[in-house]
């Protein structure tokens, strides 16, 4: 007998896990879940979208499970993640090749006709780290007025692998994203979500993947709006940019014949290996034409004009986005790089930081952003300023200029609100200060997770104002995905124009003001420049 849509599972098995435990009919297979234990949310996890990317798969194209069976699969079990690449943002739990998997968290009162928004979430990590069962991530909270996917994808080597001579084309990362939202278009519908109404929400490598698919000419088929937090709008290197650091990881497995024998045969051990011995970044890096681009010091997507036909700066995104960053999105990175040793840092080590990160445009940088004259000689806030600028704010505000010139609806905001808890549990207490409103701070607000902080089981509460502004943030992303506007045409978050930047500033509350994106002029053009330097070398 073929089952449909959301069935008790009392009914079904005989058996009770909750008194709201469900199964839910997957096209492939009848799945259970279970509930979450403060909000009347059932959670369904480990759910294959994907057959597992290994042997001949390996550094392939993604595709669709092709398993049916009949029994009940348990899906209470926390997703391993794929395999992590780097330290900054590795996830510390299970990790596998067989990795394909996503989670999704649905009201328990839904049911097939419920047809609720659905948000999609791609996570951050550098396109290195990361995983959909980091605490943080936990729909629980968010999934009260919606359908909440959480999507794992390749990473590293294994997600980005381009080697022409070998004939690999790399986004595998961002082919296994498109396959997930495809899945979500086919089955979302049995856990009550319509799939005419899916936000794709990223962080980080998440929006700069994210801003990727919005901008492909199948993205509106897939979903109905964008919301890019701290990474849409960047320019991507190509594959021929590419080809001198993605062979220096070849080389670095030290296969005695380097061909795709090698690559495959190799272990995950093995490629992290290569990974760890590949040449580190002597300073904090920055997003541009010469650096962290998919050309050197990070893996990532990269224009390969089939999977990504052309540059995503330039086509623009296709669907209704929000975009937006933190003000202080580089603290967490120099604080990373340098820890205590940051407040020794001085005039030479700002001019390698110059020097590696803009190339022969370093000096007028400097001119511009001087030491003592910009920064009253600090260091730390140089650095915090300018990758602030340069790898988060000025992206985003290319990706605004360009969706205004194509008549696509965006909306700004500014996440200015410094934590009073810390939201991952690498993140000591004495830090907040320091990283303020810093890189990955506004997750918890996004999934509305305010309480036991930081997650799963921490001992902090966010305050009243700032469990305010979670609910505002997390409403205003259900929004988007139920109305393609963040506020509902209320007017409460006006729509972002070039000649006025009205947006959105989260702060000690919800605020419609000017987003600040003045220095753009100045880095924008840095950015053409670099971009011109990089294609004629």
């Amino acid at each position: 007998m073929r089952m449909s849509g959301i069935v008790e599972l009392s009914v079904l098995l005989g058996l009770v896990d909750t008194i709201d435990s469900k199964v839910v009919q997957t096209r492939n297979v009848p799945i259970q879940g279970g509930k979450c234990e403060s909000t009347d949310v059932n959670y369904f996890f480990s759910i294959p979208y994907a057959k597992p990317p290994v042997g001949e798969l390996r550094y392939a194209p993604p595709e669709p499970p092709s398993v049916s069976c009949r029994d009940v699969t348990n899906a209470t079990k926390p997703t391993p993640s794929c395999i992590q690449f780097g330290t900054q943002f590795a996830e510390t739990g299970p990790q596998s090749e067989d990795c394909l998997y996503l989670n999704i968290w649905a009201p328990t009162s839904a049911t097939p006709e419920s047809n609720l928004p659905v948000k999609v979430w791609l996570y951050g990590g550098s396109n290195e780290g990361g995983g959909v069962s980091n605490p943080t991530y936990d729909g629980c909270y968010s999934a009260l007025d919606s359908v909440v996917v959480s999507i794992n994808y390749r990473l590293g080597p294994l997600g980005f692998l381009a080697l022409s001579d070998l004939g690999l084309t790399g986004n595998y990362g961002i082919m296994d994203q498109k396959l997930g939202l495809e899945w979500v278009q086919e089955n979302i519908r049995n856990f009550g979500g319509d799939p005419t109404r899916v936000l794709l929400f990223g962080e980080s490598a998440g929006a700069i993947d994210g801003f990727v698919l919005a901008t492909l000419p199948e993205a509106t088929a897939l979903i109905r709006a964008a919301a890019l937090e701290s990474g849409g709008g960047r320019d991507l290197a190509t594959v021929a940019d590419a080809q001198v650091f993605q062979k220096m990881f070849l080389a670095k497995l030290n296969c005695s014949t380097p061909d795709l024998e090698c690559l495959q045969a190799a272990s995950p051990t093995e490629l992290q290996a290569a990974f760890q011995n590949m040449p580190a970044e002597p300073v904090v890096g920055i997003a541009s034409a010469l650096n962290r681009n998919g050309s050197r010091s990070a893996w990532g997507p990269l224009v390969d004009e089939v999977v990504i036909p052309k540059q995503p700066s330039a086509v623009g995104l296709q669907v209704p986005s929000i975009i937006g960053s933190t003000s202080s999105e580089g603290a967490l990175f120099v604080l990373s790089r340098y820890g205590e040793a940051v407040s020794t840092l001085n005039q030479s080590d700002y001019d390698d930081f110059l020097t590696f990160n803009f190339g022969p445009l370093a000096s007028r940088v400097n001119e511009t952003f001087s030491l003592d004259t910009v920064f009253n000689g600090s260091v730390a806030a140089a650095l915090v300023y300018i990758v602030t600028d340069v790898s988060y704010q000025c992206p985003g505000h290319r990706a605004l200029l360009r969706a205004n010139e194509k008549d696509v609806p965006v909306w700004s905001y500014r996440f200015a609100h410094a934590p009073s808890c810390p939201w991952f549990a690498a993140i000591p207490d004495e830090y907040l200060s320091f990283l303020g409103a810093t890189h990955t701070s506004e997750i918890p607000f996004v999934f509305n997770i305010t309480h036991n902080m930081p997650p799963p089981d921490g001992n902090c509460t966010m305050s009243v104002s700032e469990q305010e502004i979670a609910r505002t943030m997390s409403r205003a992303w259900t929004n988007m995905a139920e109305f393609g506007t963040p506020d509902h045409d209320t007017g409460t978050w006006p729509a972002w124009s070039a000649d006025e930047s009205m947006g959105m500033k989260f702060k000690d509350g919800s605020e419609v003001t000017v987003v600040d994106y003045e220095s753009c002029a100045f880095w924008n053009e840095i950015n053409d420049a670099l971009n011109e330097y990089a294609a004629a070398q």
